[in-house]
C-alpha cells in the first residue's frame, strides 16, 4: 500500500510539471520595414452584375509601403484555383476567366518612392455574346524594378486585386455539401471541424459556417462565432475544403461540439463529443494503470506466498 500511495503523489507532482513545460512564446514586434514591399488597396472588388455589352471603370491604388523605390507594371489575369485547398493560380485559363481580356487601364506602368502611392483607373468592357454566369480575374501589379538588373537571377514580385463579377444571362445555381466533420479525439488544441463542398453552378456562392462548443455537463456554450459567422466563397466547377477553428480552446477537457454549414440551397449540421487529451496524459493514465495492475498481483503472489508458509505441515504415521 505504501508503493501505491508513494505512486500516486509522484504523478500528482509530476502533473503540474508537465503543465509547466508549454510556455507562450512571446511575439516579436518588431517594426523593421522590408526594402521592397509593394500593396494593392482594395484587395479585392466586387463589380456585381455585368450586363452583355455594358461598359464598366473603376479605380484602385497601388502603395509604396517599403524602403525602396520601384518600377511596376499592371496587367489583367484571369484566376482560379488549383485544388480542393484552393490554392490560387494565374495562368489558367477557362470560361469563367474570359473577363481578364476585358480589361483596359489608363496606365500600365509606372514608379513609386517610399510612403508613395498612385490610383490606376480601369475598363471593363463587356463582349454582346458574353456568357451568363459567374467571370473571375485578377488585376496584377508586378514589380518590374528586377527586369533592369544585372543579376543572373531575377526575383519577380507581384500582388493582384481579385476581381468577382456575373454577366446577366443564364444562371444555374447549384450547392452540396459533401462532408461534415468533427474528430472524436484530440491531442492537442485548437479544436476544430472539417468540411468539404462542392459548387455545381456557373456563379459563385459563399458557404457560411458556424461553430458551437458546449461543456459535456452542460447547455450553455463556450465558444460560438454565430454573431459572426465565417463566409468563404466558392468558385464555380470547384470542391472545397475548409477548417473551422476555436483558435483559443483549451488543452484538456470533454465537449460537445456543432457545426452548422449554410451552403445556397444546402445546410447540414453535425454533432459530436469531442475529447482533447493530451499524449503525454494517456501515457500517464497508462502508467498509472500498468503499475496498479502490477501492485495487484505483487499483493496477490506475497499472500499467496504466506498463505503457504503458514499451512500445517502434515506428518505421516508410515
Amino acid at each position: 500500500m505504501k508503493k501505491l500511495k508513494g505512486l500516486i503523489f509522484g504523478m500528482a507532482v509530476a502533473l503540474p510539471l508537465f503543465f509547466g513545460i508549454v510556455r507562450p512564446v512571446p511575439a516579436d514586434n518588431g517594426t523593421e520595414r522590408l526594402a521592397n514591399h509593394m500593396q494593392v488597396s482594395p484587395a479585392s472588388q466586387q463589380l456585381g452584375t455585368l450586363k452583355p455589352g455594358e461598359t464598366k471603370q473603376g479605380t484602385f491604388r497601388v502603395q509604396n509601403i517599403g524602403t525602396n523605390a520601384f518600377d511596376f507594371k499592371i496587367y489583367a489575369a484571369p484566376y482560379s484555383v488549383s485544388n480542393e485547398n484552393y490554392d490560387p493560380t494565374f495562368d489558367a485559363s477557362s470560361d469563367y476567366t474570359k473577363i481578364s481580356n476585358w480589361f483596359t487601364f489608363n496606365t500600365t506602368t509606372g514608379h513609386l518612392d517610399p510612403n508613395s502611392e498612385t490610383t490606376i483607373e480601369y475598363t471593363v468592357k463587356v463582349p454582346q455574346n458574353a456568357p451568363g454566369g459567374g467571370q473571375y480575374a485578377s488585376i496584377m501589379v508586378e514589380n518590374a524594378s528586377s527586369e533592369n538588373s544585372s543579376n543572373t537571377i531575377r526575383e519577380v514580385t507581384r500582388i493582384g486585386m481579385l476581381i468577382y463579377s456575373h454577366i446577366d444571362g443564364k444562371i444555374n445555381h447549384c450547392t452540396k455539401i459533401l462532408e461534415n466533420n468533427l474528430p472524436f479525439i484530440l491531442f492537442n488544441p485548437p479544436i476544430s471541424g472539417t468540411s468539404r463542398v462542392e459548387n455545381c453552378g456557373n456563379t459563385d456562392e459563399d458557404v457560411k459556417y458556424v461553430l458551437r462548443v458546449f461543456p459535456f455537463f452542460s447547455k450553455e456554450e463556450v465558444y460560438t462565432n454565430e454573431e459572426n459567422p465565417t463566409y468563404r466563397t466558392t468558385l464555380p466547377n470547384t470542391k472545397r475544403l475548409s477548417k473551422e477553428t476555436w483558435e483559443k480552446s483549451p488543452g484538456i477537457g470533454i465537449f460537445w461540439v456543432e457545426q452548422d454549414i449554410t451552403f445556397g440551397s444546402a445546410h447540414n449540421t453535425s454533432r459530436k463529443l469531442v475529447i482533447l487529451c493530451p499524449i503525454w496524459l494517456i501515457v500517464l493514465l497508462v502508467l498509472f494503470i500498468l503499475s496498479v495492475i502490477f501492485w495487484l498481483v505483487s499483493k496477490k503472489y506475497e499472500n499467496k506466498k504466506s498463505n503457504t508458509k503458514s499451512a500445517p505441515r502434515v506428518e505421516s504415521d508410515f
